[in-house]
């Protein structure tokens, strides 16, 4: 059977941006670069003094990305269009001028009382500065209003630093390499049984056991100890690069296969495509919002979410209730939680994959009870993803593995002809069309992955513990990011994190205490991640698909440079926020509980143990009925529901999106069954205004409370 793409359809690929984007030679500049710079800056320092500071809504904790999204949404509404606007030099120098006087009058205070760690006084600058860098661009008759392709590029670097600056990695990383130092006590022992096991090179001890920057500097005479951070950093530095590189080159050569071989949907995606694809040169509004049915949707988590902000100011104003609780199955509940978001990104997913949710996710509660009623209870602790019954984080785990490896197998193909197109044997091989050639995506992948395995090696842990443990949590990463791409769900965790499956699932003896040490400090990046690099790159890449091939190239180190940005403003901001105000008064989850969950863990696994025979009988029994039920859906067409659901839906963050799968499940059903695929189309604008309006919800709320100072005001959380 010939695996190849057809040759018509190949043509189609090739000239479908024009069809969609119109063609008109769209190139990239200098001011892509100046606004997607500032806005992946602003996001990086915004987002973790949004929930440490103000303590208001996260924004950009899951895959539905709100922080970048937000910002977009300023980008095309308001920021672009008012350069659109002033084409003209007398307009442009009035736009300039009522920048300047707005920034004087709201910080008129002398520059020694500035707050330079102020996202406001940052956007502020930003803005007063490009106004006035637009004027001598508009006197030779341009303009910095960006294109729909700089649109794209400016998206794509906002998508990637919102895998970095909180949950990905800036609010994990600073609490967890020194936390050790200050909450190590007589009573957990921390001390004496894995002090002896530290990796002291990537640890940080400022002389102090960390107490300043747990409880901040106490005056002008103490000062903060840079020099403590420099050798630690530099070295997560050279980790946090392979890894990266590594999620970005393995997205690179999963494109093609996923988008134009199997044809995945990318929900989420949908989204920024929307917004990007109504942006006219000759038009200054963007259309995305002159759709009426987009503000019928946006204003529902308007309304709602400002109920729920406003009764924080006033008690007496009443709040609409957004979840509910049901009986299920013996002691079994099901958690029916709206997310407005949530309902809007599912809406774009497949019906027969939302139905493998929603449907796994209630398959799980059975299966809990029955373990319940059976008495088969593991004697194990597993600290993320089903944490609740162990064997079912197994289970999960073992489809997930299972799914990633039929995939790689199905497209055996087209992973050869990259390797080949690699190595110089395959110059009939396109890959002109990707951000990064497959040789240097082949490059990034196997260095990043032989990079991160040398520098666990060095740091103590065994060889090939080191390069099993990589493979592994590579694999877990391409299955999530699979279901993101596919399934389009917007928060989800992996059912059982790579660590604790190599040391609690083969045995802490085969591990060894340096590895068990080692491996716990992977929680930074490899534990309770609820957004990454690969998916967010994967998502990038499906916006990047509307862009020529001559603009691609560019794009990937904008998001090289979007990852310094990310990562360097993200740890500068919490860096400070930490010795300013102390970190124990900062976002208590990642300051406190992170750190003591993943000592505590190493604590636990320091106890030589054998390997799990029965966690790992549900390892396997998950991936088979995985690879069955894979099977199943390709021989037999009325097979009712897609198995992508089934590694997931033991999850704790099921619990939260289930519902949300499933009304967008139904009404989809009853749109497409009663109205058609063009009654379908046109309530897609709807759906796109919910996700827009809780974005905005969040996001003018934060704002509010920055000029009010109101502390604690969160609305939405997934």
């Amino acid at each position: 059977m010939r695996r190849d793409i057809p040759q018509e359809y190949s043509d189609h690929l090739a000239t479908r941006r024009e069809r969609v984007l119109g063609g008109g030679g769209e190139r990239l500049s200098f001011r892509a670069f100046w606004v997607g710079g500032f806005l992946s800056f602003f996001l990086a320092v915004g987002a973790p003094y949004g929930n440490m500071i103000i303590r208001g809504s996260y924004m950009a904790l899951d895959f539905s990305t709100p922080g970048a999204i937000f910002l977009f949404l300023f980008l095309i509404g308001l920021l672009n269009c008012a350069f659109k606007l002033a084409r003209h030099p007398g307009v442009a120098i009035g736009l300039a001028g009522s920048a300047t006087a707005g920034w004087l009058i709201v910080y008129r205070t002398a520059i020694t009382d500035l707050d330079f760690y102020s996202p406001g006084l940052m956007l502020a600058t930003f803005l007063v500065l490009t106004t006035w860098l637009n004027l001598p661009v508009v006197l030779r008759g341009g303009s910095l209003a960006l294109n729909r392709s700089e649109l794209v590029l400016v998206y794509a670097m906002l998508l990637i630093v919102s895998a970095l600056c909180t949950m990905g990695l800036g609010e994990q990383i600073l609490p967890v390499i020194t936390a050790i130092f200050y909450f190590a006590s007589p009573e957990n022992q921390w001390a004496e049984k894995l002090f002896p096991h530290l990796p002291q090179r990537a640890m940080v001890n400022d002389g102090t056991d960390s107490r300043l920057f747990y409880e901040g500097l106490s005056g002008p005479e103490e000062a903060i100890p840079y020099e403590s951070w420099v050798e630690p950093l530099m070295w997560w530095g050279i980790f946090l690069l392979a890894l990266y590189v590594m999620m970005v080159s393995v997205a690179v050569i999963l494109r093609r296969q996923w988008m134009e071989r199997e044809r995945l949907a990318y929900p989420i995606a949908q989204v920024g495509l929307s917004m990007i694809r109504s942006e006219h040169p000759e038009r200054a509004v963007n259309g995305f919002f002159k759709q009426p049915l987009m503000w019928l949707g946006a204003a529902l988590p308007l309304i709602v979410g400002s109920l729920t902000a406003l009764h924080r100011y006033y008690p007496e104003v009443p709040v609409m209730p957004t979840r509910w609780t049901l009986g299920f199955v013996g002691l079994q509940s099901l958690q029916l939680q709206i997310s407005f978001a949530m309902l809007g990104f599912s809406y774009f997913i497949n019906a027969n994959i939302a139905a493998g949710i929603w449907f796994f996710h209630l398959f799980s509660k059975v299966e809990k009870q029955a373990l319940l009623l059976t008495g088969l209870q593991s004697t194990q602790k597993i600290s993320f993803g089903v944490s609740d019954y162990p064997f079912l984080g197994y289970q999960g785990v073992g489809a997930l593995l299972a799914m990633v490896v039929v995939g790689l197998w199905v497209g055996r193909e087209h992973f050869r002809r990259v390797l080949l197109k690699a190595v110089g044997r395959a110059p009939d091989v396109r890959d002109d069309d990707e951000i990064l050639p497959y040789r240097g995506a082949v490059v990034g992948a196997l260095g990043g992955t032989g990079v991160m395995a040398a520098w666990l090696w060095y740091m103590g842990t065994p060889l090939w513990v080191a390069l099993l443990f990589v493979v592994v949590a590579i694999l877990i990463f391409i299955g999530i990011t699979r279901i993101v791409a596919e399934a389009g769900l917007a928060a989800i965790r992996a059912p059982m994190i790579a660590s604790e499956l190599l040391v609690q699932g083969m045995g802490s003896s085969l591990v060894g205490p340096a590895g068990v040490m080692n491996l716990s400090l992977t929680y930074i990046w490899a534990a309770d991640i609820r957004v990454f690099v690969m998916a967010t790159a994967s998502n990038a890449l499906k916006m990047i698909e509307e862009m020529e091939p001559r603009n691609r190239r560019i794009v990937f180190w904008a998001m090289i440079a979007a990852m310094f940005i990310g990562a360097a403003g993200s740890l500068w901001m919490i860096f400070h926020m930490a010795y300013r105000h102390g970190g124990i008064n900062l976002a208590s989850w990642f300051f406190q509980g992170l750190p003591r969950t993943a000592y505590d863990a190493a604590l636990r696994n320091l106890e030589p143990e054998g390997t799990y025979w029965p966690g790992l009988g549900f390892f396997g029994g998950g991936a088979a009925a995985m690879v069955a039920m894979m099977w199943l859906r390709q021989r037999l067409p009325w097979w009712p529901v897609h198995p992508i659901g089934f590694p997931i839906g033991a999850n704790s963050m099921m619990n939260y999106v289930w519902f949300n799968v499933f009304v967008a499940w139904l009404v989809k059903r009853t749109v497409l069954r009663y109205g058609g695929a063009n009654a379908y189309q046109g309530s897609q604008h709807f759906f796109l205004g919910l996700i827009a309006g809780q974005v905005l919800c969040n996001g003018l709320w934060l704002v509010i409370d920055y000029f009010t100072g109101k502390v604690g005001n969160s609305i939405f959380w997934i």
